[in-house]
């Protein structure tokens, strides 16, 4: 048994080493190590800050001079605060600077009101039309008015579901309402830009990176067609059963090791030059209209969760494509029809509601949180990720069964 597990684990550290000898693999390994840092800047480059002379700077020392104005007005957003953020805001309207038609002059009006401009944002958001952001609409809301935000949201909600723009079941419209209605208020603020920054980036971050992973994984099963060593490694004593194993472990070792490692660096690199502050705030600060009652970390985990089923279904397929077609090429091309292909479909009219279901919506559920995704099953609304996780990480679990038997009863040519 042990001489079994030695010669196993041998064969896992002789499968990877396979991988990562390649040079393919090694110009992979470093376009992703590129992507990571390309990515990180054009992240960090989100958050800008306007001094008071109305001279612009973005990324790391932005982030700094923002956190500290932003956090002046930390704190629960309850009816008092509102109504201050509308009398601080009618204060430097009437000011000099901000009744000049200069862009220097705006700009400069503009750095008085950034530190509350996420508050002001909110009201904005809860007195505008549901399809329409009317970025003065707080100019006309009075103090009292002000108050009524959250109530506001839950009424702006209620009229959209029955001006009929869209097509609601009755389940679906009673979900979306208690969903509003349940969402704890008032909400506390702090400085968010960094989790804001990261979580509006990172789903094109782990589609790239789910693309070279499926990349890497892709010649796992079809090398030893190619290379005509396939009568060896059949023929071989424990071939077609360990051998196959170590194939699989490597592959499902490199998906997993790889997309996490990348994730974390992405993510500290971002938030340890934006800030983590703003973690436990509502997501509602930057969706106000999302259904999803979580904080800005329940969300990441949310997405990264998702990335992380959706970049294993692909990389799985993907070696599944090449045990059974011996074919590396087809094998790179499967992640990007999952996951760059597929979403064209949901331009196609007749399809709007399985398109919400396909693969690569595992990597865009920042988009699914901020739009109304649903699902209805045996009369039963709930959101669309509770659907899609379990069944793609079951369709995972599936597959490797089926990609391990595939390639035990393949036959050397």
């Amino acid at each position: 048994m042990l001489r079994f597990g030695m010669w196993g684990m041998n064969m896992l550290r002789f499968e990877l080493k396979k991988v990562f000898l390649k040079s393919r693999n090694k110009i992979a390994l470093l376009v992703l190590a590129l992507m990571l840092i390309a990515t990180s800047i054009l992240t960090m480059s989100r958050v800008e800050y306007i001094d008071a002379d109305g001279n612009r700077t973005s990324g790391i020392a932005a982030a700094q001079d923002l956190r500290v104005e932003k956090n002046e007005w930390a704190g629960y957003l309850t009816e008092d605060v509102l109504a201050e953020v509308v009398a601080e805001n009618e204060r430097i309207n009437r000011s000099q600077g901000s009744l000049v038609a200069d862009s220097e002059q705006e700009d400069r009006a503009y750095a008085q009101k950034q530190g509350m401009s996420d508050i002001v944002t909110l009201i904005n958001s809860a007195f505008s039309e549901w399809r329409d952001y009317n970025y003065y609409a707080i100019d006309s809301v009075s103090a009292e008015e002000a108050g009524m935000v959250y109530e506001k949201r839950i009424a702006a909600l209620k009229g959209y579901l029955d001006s009929g723009e869209e097509c609601f079941t009755e389940a679906q419209r009673e979900f979306l309402v208690q969903r509003y209605e349940s969402l704890q208020t008032p909400f506390y603020y702090e400085y968010i830009d960094g989790w804001s920054a990261l979580l509006q980036n990172i789903s094109t971050f782990l589609l790239m990176l789910a693309l070279v992973i499926g990349f890497l994984v892709s010649g796992i099963f079809s090398e030893e067609f190619q290379t005509k060593a396939d009568a060896i490694l059949f023929s071989a004593k424990l071939g077609r059963n360990q051998a196959v194993r170590a194939k699989i472990e490597a592959g499902f070792l490199i998906t997993t090791v790889f997309y996490f490692a990348f994730v974390f660096l992405y993510t500290m690199i971002v938030l340890f030059a934006l800030g983590f502050d703003g973690a436990g705030c509502p997501i509602q600060l930057d969706l106000w209209r999302s259904s999803y009652n979580i904080t800005f970390l329940q969300g990441y985990f949310l997405i990264v969760c998702g990335g992380y089923i959706g970049t294993l279904f692909a990389a799985t397929v993907s070696m599944l494509a090449s045990a059974a077609l011996r074919s590396t090429t087809v094998a790179v091309i499967v992640p990007f029809i999952i996951l760059c292909a597929f979403p064209f479909l949901s331009r196609i009219v007749t399809l709007p509601q399985i398109c919400a279901f396909f693969p690569d919506q595992l990597l865009e559920v920042y988009i699914g949180i901020k739009e109304f995704g649903l699902a209805e099953l045996c009369g039963k609304a709930m959101s669309a990720v509770t659907v899609i996780f379990p069944a793609y990480a079951a369709a995972c679990l599936v597959l490797l069964p089926v990609l391990y038997f595939v390639y035990r009863r393949a036959e050397a040519r």
